[in-house]
């Protein structure tokens, strides 16, 4: 019989006899919830050790597929969680993560001031 059977025919028959169910023996992971006065993680990401090639291309693959799952979520919060996915990788693998975080930062920049700069043509348009 397989174990998985002889766990069933076993907890089965304790079922019967009136025992109680023997206890697990794995416990459930513990969820940590961050406290209140906990600091906020840092976005920066630390690249150490040479660069190599094959691996930051490969960081910045995973990188490119993330923000495109997460293309709903505001640009904060993508960069947010690279950042924290970078954390204890390799250094070429954070560096590559890193570059498309340069990126997402530069855009969200240009996003703002394009934004302004429309406002005012907009504005400038009404007035005439």
């Amino acid at each position: 019989m397989g174990s998985l059977a002889e766990m069933a025919l076993e907890h089965a028959r304790r079922r019967i006899s009136g025992k109680p169910a023997k206890a697990p023996t794995s416990k459930a992971p513990k969820i940590s919830t961050p406290s209140p006065d906990a600091k906020p993680r840092s976005l920066e990401v630390v690249v150490t050790g040479p660069i190599n090639h094959f691996m930051f291309l490969e960081g910045r693959s995973w990188a490119v597929d993330m923000v495109t799952s997460l293309r709903a979520s505001p640009v904060a919060v993508v960069i947010e969680r690279l950042a924290g996915a970078a954390v204890d990788r390799p250094g070429s693998y954070a560096a590559g993560i890193q570059s498309v975080i340069k990126e997402l930062q530069e855009a969200d920049v240009t996003d703002h001031r394009d934004a302004r700069n429309m406002t005012h043509q907009a504005s400038n348009c009404s007035d005439n």
